[in-house]
């Protein structure tokens, strides 16, 4: 598959989700049960786009640790701006993955559009697009607040994307050296 975007019809196979990713089942299977990711029979594009951006990003030398922060991070935001209430899906949090557009408003590694410049500090947080179970407590009486989340996030995000900025050249290099050393 020359490019698995546009082959990419409705579902996907584990199978074809591990041979487009270039990785073994056990790899990509291993990275779906530390990240708590449903295993599932078929798998959508934007959760192939998701697993790929995390072998990216762990090819950058980005710890495991520091990518499950940052995915437990976007899913709390996503959850204090009542994102989830939008869908039924078990991967809903995956759901724009795949997706182009503003990168202001996108979560790093989710690709989720929250409507606002991620950055600008401006959050509209009260708005509920769908039924929930009523919680005891509301979020804020728990002490959960989502700019405060939205603060953590950011203050991770620099030095995940830092390690890729520092590891870039080292990958060039490591492809140069491959192209000289076994040249067709």
């Amino acid at each position: 598959m020359k490019n698995p975007k546009k082959a990419i019809s409705v579902s996907l196979t584990f199978a074809e989700v591990c041979k487009i990713c270039g990785k073994s089942s056990v790899h990509v299977h291993n990275l779906q049960k530390s990240m708590g990711l449903p295993i599932m029979g078929k798998y959508s594009a934007s959760y192939l786009s998701f697993i790929q951006k995390v072998i990216s990003l762990r090819t950058f030398s980005v710890p495991l640790e520091d990518i499950l922060e940052l995915f437990a991070k976007e899913k709390s935001i996503l959850c204090l701006l009542k994102m989830d209430a939008l869908s039924n899906s078990p991967t809903w949090y995956l759901d724009q993955c795949d997706a182009s557009g503003n990168l202001d408003c996108r979560l790093f590694l989710t690709g989720y559009n929250v409507g606002f410049s991620i950055a600008g500090g401006c959050v509209q947080s009260n708005l509920d697009f769908g039924k929930r179970e009523k919680e005891l407590f509301n979020a804020k009486e728990m002490g959960e607040d989502v700019q405060r989340a939205l603060n953590n996030y950011l203050k991770l995000l620099p030095k995940i994307k830092s390690r890729i900025i520092q590891e870039k050249p080292v990958l060039q290099q490591a492809l140069k050296w491959a192209k000289e050393s076994f040249a067709d």
